[in-house]
């Protein structure tokens, strides 16, 4: 947290103690666990870590810092449908291009998204939950692939736009695996249009050539990297093959 600039760094333990508790905006160590480990949120988590609610909830109070900076319009569902539409060209683009847009645009439908670099432990690629009258999506480089990084947002679109406002998601605490296959439908069939797939499988044979794939990607508006990584994940390409299309991201100040 020091090393990210979401405290100060002090040499006096009860100092840093203070500005631990400003940041969680709680006044004592023992008001963290019902304020934050209860927190209601959705987030999509590794299994192949274990979990710290401590770190977790210092990565999500962190987003929720940010995402109090954003002006936002009220919520508003239909508009949020609409603008992801839009964002669906955005995958081809840079980050320095697509980060600012895509966080004004939704913006505009009252949804707050914040990028927050990960806490070692976390193993969080992404969450959602409600603040007053907007949703917030915060989104880190888990994986650092902009197929990863795109599948997540979208996911996380998916469950603003299917389980409302109400629903908590918490990996061993409550986790609910129908709601995020939902969640991860929902992802898969607005990044890539099942019956583009279905023709495009149809077309090209057992193994698209990355030639095919290109052309594939052009023709249906998304970066050619997302096509990819579900044809990996479907294991109609082996995980060793086509990944010269992805993007690699990186935090600027890493």
């Amino acid at each position: 947290m020091i090393d990210f600039g979401w405290i100060p760094k002090f040499k006096d333990k009860g100092e840093t103690l203070e500005s631990v508790l400003r940041f969680f905006g709680i006044a004592s160590p023992d008001q963290w666990q019902p304020v934050w480990e209860k927190h209601q949120i959705a987030y999509r988590q590794t299994r192949l870590f274990k979990n710290y609610a401590e770190a977790v909830s210092a990565w999500l109070r962190q987003g929720e810092i940010e995402a109090h900076q954003i002006a936002c319009n009220p919520f508003d569902k239909k508009v949020f449908k609409e603008t992801l539409n839009e964002l669906r060209g955005l995958t081809k683009e840079s980050p320095k291009v697509f980060q600012s847009k895509l966080v004004e645009m939704c913006a505009t439908a009252g949804v707050a998204v914040v990028f927050i670099p990960e806490l070692p432990k976390t193993g969080v690629h992404g969450a959602t939950r409600w603040t007053g009258n907007k949703a917030i999506i915060q989104l880190s480089l888990y994986y650092k692939s902009n197929d990863q990084l795109w599948f997540t947002f979208f996911h996380e679109a998916g469950h603003i736009l299917i389980h409302g406002r109400k629903d908590i998601f918490i990996e061993g605490n409550g986790f609910n695996e129908e709601k995020e296959e939902e969640a991860n439908i929902y992802a898969r069939n607005k990044l890539i249009p099942p019956s583009d797939l279905k023709l495009f499988l149809a077309t090209s044979g057992n193994r698209p050539t990355l030639v095919a794939i290109k052309s594939f990607s052009d023709k249906i508006n998304i970066a050619p990297g997302i096509v990819v990584g579900r044809l990996q994940h479907e294991k109609i390409l082996p995980f060793d093959t086509g990944n010269k299309l992805k993007v690699w991201y990186r935090w600027a100040d890493k």
